[in-house]
């Protein structure tokens, strides 16, 4: 693939997702439906195709899927297999051996920028919870010596975590999986456009009535409930974005956000303000947005054809910087707002 940027200089500033669009639904379709799932809002408009039966099986699909992967309801595979680490395997579901071979592979191919096993980091900082904190070098230190997707054992279908204090957590894989579950139930139900809203993790389902791609808008990291920045046109994709705003906290003027980078055990640091990725594969685009925001653009590029043959997709990436610039890679059509 050849090497080829797109970095542009813009006056106004830069990001979450927001759906440029408009539309009517058939008076017989329901309107578009929301229920929280995985600690966060899932939202689903189907337009004319909302039927109570679609939205019905999206909703027992995203449930089964968080009695999986929830790192707080006791009973989930996750909480199991955590509470085992260093004693037992766990047998586990389909879901689960599926999300965690994507996982695997994209935590190969980056070298650890996405790593599943970074439980004990992220619950060290705390961030967005009541004890959040900067640790200590020491702390830091101590924390990632049980951190490493190498040490993952998987023997048919069970999972082992095989050192006492390792635990997964897969809130940068999971909602991805969950989309592209609901892009296949769409699918069965014969729905021809949708829009897939998980906690801001975007699918652009099909086309618009009028057959045009759909426009979504990518927003300012620095100004987050104002206008979009940028917009991107796309259709049967998902839009997945990672950024330093979303969760994070300040102490003596320095910002510390959720995004860790496990090399170092501290928020990743890579002159990105925010990384947005575009690819019909939604757990892709999850895996990618947070492996991209550590691993920063040159690396990203240096992987992503690499990506693309392992999961036979196209893959699309827009970066936003400190100084208004914002650049972009790939088959993307993606404008100023």
């Amino acid at each position: 693939m050849k090497k080829s940027f797109y970095i542009h200089h813009l006056i106004i500033s830069a990001l979450t997702l927001t759906v440029l669009f408009s539309g009517c639904s058939k008076k017989s379709a329901l309107p578009p439906q929301s229920k929280i799932c995985m600690d966060t809002v899932c939202s689903i408009n189907a337009f004319d195709y909302g039927t109570e039966e679609l939205y019905a099986d999206i909703f027992k699909r995203l449930d089964e899927i968080e009695k999986v992967f929830s790192p707080t309801l006791h009973d989930s595979e996750v909480c199991k297999i955590n509470r085992m680490a260093g004693i037992s395997p766990v047998e586990v579901s389909e879901d689960f051996l599926t999300v965690l071979s994507t996982a695997q592979k994209i935590s190969k191919i980056t070298k650890g920028a996405l790593d599943v096993t970074a439980g004990p980091l992220i619950d060290l900082w705390g961030i967005n919870t009541d004890h959040q904190k900067i640790p200590t070098s020491k702390e830091i230190e101590a924390a990632k010596e049980f951190v490493g997707y190498e040490k993952i054992q998987v023997d048919g279908n069970n999972v082992f975590l095989p050192v006492a204090g390792m635990s997964f957590n897969f809130g940068a894989v999971v909602k991805g999986y969950a989309a592209d579950e609901i892009v296949s139930i769409m699918k069965r139900h014969r729905v021809k456009r949708a829009i897939i809203d998980l906690g801001g993790n975007i699918y652009a389902f099909g086309r618009k009535a009028d057959n045009i791609p759909w426009v979504i808008g990518i927003k300012n990291p620095k100004n987050p409930n104002g206008n979009p920045m940028l917009k991107v046109y796309v259709k049967n994709s998902s839009i997945v974005t990672s950024g330093n705003y979303e969760r994070y906290f300040e102490q003596n003027g320095k910002r510390y956000h959720h995004i860790l980078n496990t090399e170092t055990g501290m928020p990743a640091e890579r002159g990105v303000y925010s990384v947005t990725i575009i690819c019909k594969k939604s757990i892709v685009a999850d895996c990618l947005s947070t492996a991209s925001f550590i691993l920063g653009a040159e690396r990203t590029y240096d992987v992503i054809s690499t990506i693309e043959k392992e999961f036979k997709t196209t893959i699309g990436c827009v970066f936003i910087y400190p100084d208004n610039r914002w650049g972009h890679f790939g088959k993307i059509k993606v404008m100023p707002y």
